[in-house]
């Protein structure tokens, strides 16, 4: 009797390509069912709603857009408030602006009463370093003044407690208005992470 010849083998195209081809093929395909089973379980694994959010860090919030917002960024706040009254008198926001040559930059905004006595501009003071910025618009809702939030603001920012803004009154007057510094550390770090989150593809793969 002839021997049966063999069953043939069953090859597949990873099987025929070289070893290291071979790797790379099973790493694609692992990353592409990853993406996959992402992409379908997204709602589940996504978390919270795609809604805005407000965080809390002490003293300071941090308010974040919806993801779907492309273009809109975080910003950070907090109302001063009159010790006497309990209403808020003041704030700070520190905000992303981005220009028409798409160059960023982050500030911070202080917005005070209307009645204040412009040539003197608004005072930053951090301890015994005071610094003054000119305002940039009064509106109904106050006059503002917008400041750089550079190396040396975010320095001030974490090196004391002891902070405030000031305003001339009308009669010539300077008016110390207390803020905390309390949880801007937290809040900015936060903020970053959000920023460098909002620009990376993987993040805009799944919003």
């Amino acid at each position: 009797m002839s021997e049966l010849s063999p069953p043939p083998t069953r090859t597949s195209f990873v099987d025929g390509l070289p070893p290291i081809a071979k790797h790379a093929a099973i790493w694609a395909g692992v990353f592409i069912i990853g993406a996959l089973l992402g992409w379908i379980g997204r709602g589940v694994l996504a978390g919270p709603p795609d809604v805005a959010s407000v965080l809390v860090y002490q003293d300071w919030r941090l308010i974040c857009p919806a993801r779907k917002e492309k273009d809109a960024n975080c910003r950070m706040t907090q109302d001063i408030v009159d010790s006497k009254t309990g209403q808020a008198i003041a704030s700070l926001v520190l905000f992303k602006e981005i220009s028409k040559d798409k160059k960023e930059t982050t500030l911070l905004g202080i917005n005070v009463p209307l009645g204040v006595l412009l040539d003197p501009g608004v005072g930053l003071k951090f301890g015994n370093d005071l610094k003054s910025y000119a305002y940039k618009t009064c509106l109904e809702g106050g006059c503002l003044a917008v400041v750089p939030a550079d190396a040396a603001l975010e320095k001030s920012m974490t090196g004391t407690d002891d902070a405030a803004v000031n305003v001339a009154r009308l009669d010539g007057k300077t008016v110390q208005l207390p803020f905390s510094t309390k949880g801007y550390t937290d809040a900015r770090k936060a903020f970053k992470n959000f920023d460098a989150k909002r620009s990376s593809w993987w993040w805009r793969l799944w919003s």
